[in-house]
């Protein structure tokens, strides 16, 4: 019996070791082609490893003249902006510009005086005074989050208006404190909207439209053409700017004649709450970006240094019941700008329930806008590979048989890729089993808002709310 493990161990070693990014390319378009027709949505698909890179796309993108999802296809992705804001965050630190110990309300209160003529208390009371910058960073201030029913929905009714920062800051302010400050780890996005306030003043900026969140990235990693589809919206729709993919929100649901309604988003604003929300970008950056922060020092020409990256990895136990982990509703964790133990993320269902879990662990940050998302995405430590899947859609607009099934479309799309690369390194095999229903047979129906424009250009600002 030793023996037979001994070489089962060395075999997958070897598939590991020949294991080439043809491979990985054969293994996962096949799979990505699958679901993208069983559930009509679209997939990016992006792999790197100290080999090369790895980029893929599958279905549709445009469903009004069925042109394809490209690689390059720049997806709106959201609070996976949250590690590259505490990147940016931790630059500075190591620069000398701040401590992480520092009041929050010292770097941010200056810019919301100037632009709104507010303050972090006059928002939250006294009991703000108590958040340092770390507890931003690590979800650990107490905040709520904001009022995510009104966003979507403003978004949508308002197509074309951005919601600015200070929209979200007041909705997250009506909701209070969770904990007092430093007591407990609750997901706000709020926090990461005033760390991008906070980058404002630390860089001598007079606006948050000031900051430029592409600098994040090393000077000599940006000429290396590595992120050269990567974008971090400001104002303005997504339609203007150049080569973003279309997101398909789940709108309503018309009783009367069983019709399911998505709403082409790439007409609505594309802001998605500044520094905790708005990058777009490929896969294939995306999977470049975890692979290059954890295996790239900053003296190697990276984004941080070692004793950075290990901080930010620190993590606490979430008190959010809507993030599923090991031990279900509520057990995920965070550090600085790094989600862990997120079912589809870094825990997953395996075959062999024996086989060592971390083997599968993909350290880094989901992303979910209200009609796209990425999961996995991060760095997988134990095979040295950088991996992000992105979808266009939150679930799936296949109205040919019972509507039910598209509610599993991300979650069985993104572990049956996932496992496809597990096979072609050698590593533990993932549980992709999900149930399926029959018998409930609806209609799909995709809108533009009515405020749709064809022939823009360039970005150009629409109206803005603070």
């Amino acid at each position: 019996m030793a023996m037979a493990l001994r070489f089962a161990l060395a075999l997958a070693t070897l598939i590991r070791a020949w294991a080439t990014l043809e491979d990985v390319e054969k293994a996962l378009q096949p799979v990505l082609d699958q679901m993208a027709l069983k559930y009509n949505m679209s997939f990016s698909f992006g792999f790197v490893n100290t080999q090369g890179r790895v980029a893929l796309a599958a279905g549709v993108n445009n469903i009004w003249n069925r042109r394809p999802l490209r690689p390059d296809s720049l997806v709106p992705l959201g609070s996976v902006t949250k590690p590259w804001t505490a990147v940016m965050v931790m630059q500075a630190v190591e620069s000398g510009l701040l401590n992480l110990d520092d009041p929050a309300m010292q770097w941010i209160d200056p810019v919301m005086r100037r632009l709104w003529n507010k303050s972090m208390e006059q928002l939250w009371g006294p009991q703000v005074r108590q958040v340092v910058v770390r507890d931003l960073m690590g979800m650990t201030s107490g905040m709520k989050d904001y009022d995510d029913f009104f966003l979507e929905h403003f978004t949508m009714a308002f197509s074309g208006d951005d919601a600015g920062p200070m929209v979200y800051l007041q909705s997250a302010a009506r909701q209070g404190f969770a904990c007092a400050p430093g007591s407990c780890a609750m997901y706000s996005g709020a926090n990461y909207v005033l760390l991008g306030l906070l980058l404002v003043q630390v860089h001598g900026m007079w606006s948050w439209q000031d900051l430029d969140q592409l600098h994040v990235i090393p000077r000599e990693l940006f000429r290396s053409g590595r992120y050269s589809h990567t974008s971090f919206s400001r104002l303005g729709r997504c339609a203007q700017y150049p080569g973003f993919a279309h997101q398909y929100a789940w709108k309503y649901w018309m009783a009367e004649n069983g019709t399911q309604v998505f709403e082409d988003l790439l007409y609505d604003s594309c802001l998605n709450g500044w520094t905790m929300g708005n990058i777009a970008s490929s896969a294939v950056d995306l999977a470049t970006f975890f692979f290059d922060l954890f295996t790239l020092p900053k003296e190697q020409g990276g984004f941080i240094t070692t004793k950075s990256l290990a901080d930010m990895q620190a993590s606490k136990t979430l008190g959010d019941t809507w993030c599923e982990g090991p031990n279900g509703e509520g057990s995920c964790a965070y550090g600085m700008g790094i989600l862990t133990d997120q079912l589809g993320q870094d825990f997953w269902l395996l075959q062999n329930a024996s086989e060592n879990q971390s083997k599968v662990s993909v350290i880094g940050h989901p992303g979910e806008d209200w009609g796209s998302g990425c999961s996995p995405c991060g760095y997988n430590p134990t095979y040295n590979f950088g991996i992000c899947i992105a979808y266009t859609s939150v679930i799936g607009m296949n109205c040919s048989g019972d509507f039910r099934n598209n509610y599993n479309a991300v979650q069985e799309a993104t572990c049956l890729a996932y496992d496809a690369v597990m096979a072609t390194q050698g590593g533990p095999r993932l549980n992709c089993t999900l149930p399926t229903y029959s018998g409930l047979k609806a209609q799909c129906e995709w809108t533009k808002h009515s405020r749709q424009k064809h022939n823009f250009t360039t970005a150009q600002p629409s109206a803005v709310i603070v």
